[in-house]
């Protein structure tokens, strides 16, 4: 019995993890050209920075859908965005003015963030309790290989058949994400029950920890995700998708090796080392004036940045009851989200009036900042390197008293 109950690689893990990787290949096939797309326009970073971020902006609506995916069912929600994702995404041939293009990345924004929190939550649902890291890592997996292949196939279609080819493209295979999330079943209990919860919840101390953390560090790298390409060709290179290959290639490598050993590591040790090394990463990128301190800074950032959310989104299921599971994530990945945003919309004007380099410093230093209140908040924190007994499967629910400090 107990085999059974740690298997991972079942049908429906499998099929969410492919759902999610259509989905995210489709998204980064625009990622990448957007912005050269716009520049090209003559559009200023600072409207750039802007345009790239609406999709992630609308996060905001992470935790309503992650309700929605608590009190009515996942795999609806799934369906709906992946739907979402792809007929927006055609919209990218028809239109090249502002308005236009930031009404279709609001679209795009909402079909990721009900997808995506909704798969996140499947994921919680599936993973055994004592391979709760592994299973996030893979489900990251399923992210980075689309991070390392989407860009550069884009990239060659532009070249040699202009932008409209990826837009159509890329819309396509969103919608055979929306195919293949109407194969998995559904995986809410309170759905299953026919529950419905309302009232008000609030955050615990050490959740408050972990969104605070996670918002410093998906600064960083929406810095990055929006500028890299346009900084380094500011710096006389033209190679600065690579960036976007060497960071999903690492995060593919080193997720790859967390196994069930990985969940016997202290996590708030883990969220240290592994925030240190990122920021190491990003100083050496912000100074990056060749190909060989690209590539090496694109390497230790995504060492540090490949544990370091997996490792903060298993403390937060570790301490999570199971019809709650999709509220916590939609938070989680509304902050990780607008994170990523704000590192366009606000160090955009940083870049624009001190240059890239102070811009990548200053948002390292946030980072570093949230890692210091990260740490002083879990001080006190009796935080287990195991997970706590699942009670969902007749395990003793031990949460609340590995976490003083409740309401925080």
């Amino acid at each position: 019995m107990k085999g059974t109950e740690d298997r991972l690689l079942t049908k429906d893990f499998s099929l969410v993890c492919l759902s999610n990787f259509l989905a995210f290949f489709s998204i980064y096939m625009v990622i990448p050209i957007l912005p050269v797309f716009l520049e090209e326009r003559a559009y200023s970073n600072a409207f750039i920075g802007f345009l790239m971020s609406v999709a992630t902006m609308v996060a905001l609506f992470r935790p309503f859908f992650g309700r929605l995916a608590d009190n009515y069912g996942r795999k609806q929600l799934l369906a709906a965005g992946t739907m979402l994702l792809g007929l927006s995404t055609f919209l990218y041939a028809s239109f090249s003015t502002a308005i236009p293009l930031l009404i279709i990345r609001f679209l795009n924004g909402c079909g990721l963030a009900a997808f995506h929190t909704a798969a996140y939550a499947m994921v919680g649902d599936l993973a055994p309790p004592r391979r709760r890291l592994q299973a996030i890592a893979i489900f990251y997996i399923s992210v980075d290989v689309s991070i390392a292949l989407a860009p550069p196939a884009a990239e060659a279609m532009r070249l040699a058949w202009g932008y409209t080819p990826v837009y159509l493209l890329s819309g396509a295979i969103a919608l055979l994400s929306f195919l293949a999330s109407l194969q998995i079943r559904e995986t809410g209990t309170a759905a299953k029950a026919g529950l419905v919860k309302e009232g008000r919840r609030r955050f615990t101390s050490l959740q408050k920890a972990i969104y605070t953390v996670t918002m410093g560090f998906t600064l960083t790298f929406g810095s990055l995700q929006t500028f890299i390409v346009i900084s380094t060709m500011s710096k006389g290179m033209d190679q600065g998708e690579l960036f976007f290959t060497v960071f999903a290639a690492t995060l593919i490598a080193f997720r790859l090796g967390v196994g069930r050993r990985a969940d016997a590591i202290d996590r708030r040790r883990l969220v240290l080392a592994s925030g240190i090394v990122t920021l190491a990463g990003l100083v050496i990128l912000a100074y990056a004036g060749s190909l060989a301190l690209l590539l090496s800074g694109s390497l230790i950032y995504a060492i540090g940045f490949a544990y370091l959310p997996t490792t903060l989104s298993a403390l937060l299921l570790d301490h999570t009851p199971a019809d709650m599971r999709g509220s916590a994530l939609g938070i989680f990945m509304a902050v990780f989200d607008v994170g990523i945003g704000l590192g366009g919309i606000a160090l955009g004007p940083v870049a624009d009036s001190l240059g890239y380099t102070s811009m990548y410093l200053l948002g390292g230093a946030m980072a570093a900042m949230s890692l210091a209140y990260f740490l002083v908040r879990t001080a006190s924190a009796a935080l287990p390197s195991m997970p706590a007994a699942d009670p969902t499967q007749g395990g003793k629910d031990e949460r609340r008293s590995l976490l003083p400090g409740e309401n925080g």
